[in-house]
């Protein structure tokens, strides 16, 4: 396995990142490609092809392990709906011309039940999937409560609707923990659809617990790998166990560690206690 990081510009464009990371004894970077995104946009990759974004790799060890933009794919804006599905797969695109295996998003959601949310999964992801088969690029969905893929049995109605191995997971056990989910039996049954990670830890503040109840707020927060709750020795062995060694990307929303150098000094924290579990 390898050890990277989501970015999205705070280190500056791909080839400041990139050497940043490389320095730094970071192997893979998953980049942000929303639209007109600074480190990596699709569009300008598809009109100008790669030279670009390889040249911003010589040099290091490198490599982008994944492109990720979250948008709302089911946003009940017909029109919005329609422009985030078409740059997701212009995403797809330019994953299969740069050579990165995975693109990662959300499912989107409407403020509605899961069977109706599940209705409009089944006439909007389809085509996205048969694109994704098409360019030989793999889906991974991330499991934020932000859009409906947030819990096992979803993702049970998911594959269902969309058997293709062209969709997966980019498997966050942070949004499990503060469901009370357990994290590695759903490494365990899904092992086979996990295509990226995102490493990000989840603390649960029990005492503030103990005071509001699970209906309350304040009672947890995301934190760095090794400074929450996660069993990252465990997880990463039950990873290994279902087949999976690819990158274990740190993704950095811990609020005790911001602005620029608290943005690195999170990274670093990460990346030395994931490295202790790794050959």
């Amino acid at each position: 396995m390898k050890i990277g990081f989501l970015v999205g510009g705070q280190l500056g464009d791909l080839k400041k990142t990139a050497k940043w990371a490389s320095e730094h004894s970071f192997q893979a970077l998953e980049v942000s490609s929303a639209p007109n995104s600074p480190v990596l946009d699709p569009l300008k990759v598809l009109s100008e092809g790669v030279g670009e974004v390889k040249r911003a790799l010589e040099g290091t060890d490198v490599m982008i392990s994944c492109l990720t933009w979250c948008p709302n794919n089911m946003d009940p804006n017909l029109e919005v709906r329609k422009r985030n599905n078409e740059h997701v797969k212009r995403m797809i695109e330019a994953a299969a011309k740069l050579e990165v295996p995975v693109v990662s998003t959300w499912i989107g959601k409407l403020p509605a039940s899961i069977d109706e949310n599940m209705k409009v999964y089944s006439e909007v992801w389809p085509p996205i999937v048969e694109h994704a088969e098409k360019h030989g690029v793999k889906i991974a969905i991330e499991n934020c409560m932000g859009n409906i893929a947030y819990r096992p049995d979803i993702w049970d109605r998911m594959f269902k609707i969309t058997p293709s191995k062209a969709i997966g997971l980019n498997f966050d056990p942070s949004h499990l923990v503060f469901q009370f989910i357990d994290y590695l039996e759903a490494v365990r049954k899904f092992g086979d659809r996990i295509y990226h990670t995102h490493c990000k830890d989840t603390e649960i503040l029990y005492w503030r617990l103990s005071y509001v109840g699970y209906t309350g707020d304040g009672w947890w927060r995301f934190r760095i790998p090794g400074l929450g709750d996660i069993d990252w020795k465990r997880f990463i062995s039950t990873l290994r166990d279902r087949g999976y060694d690819y990158v274990l990307s740190i993704e950095h929303e811990d609020p005790l560690y911001h602005g620029p150098e608290g943005f690195k000094e999170g990274l670093m924290i990460g990346r030395k206690h994931l490295a202790q579990f790794l050959p």
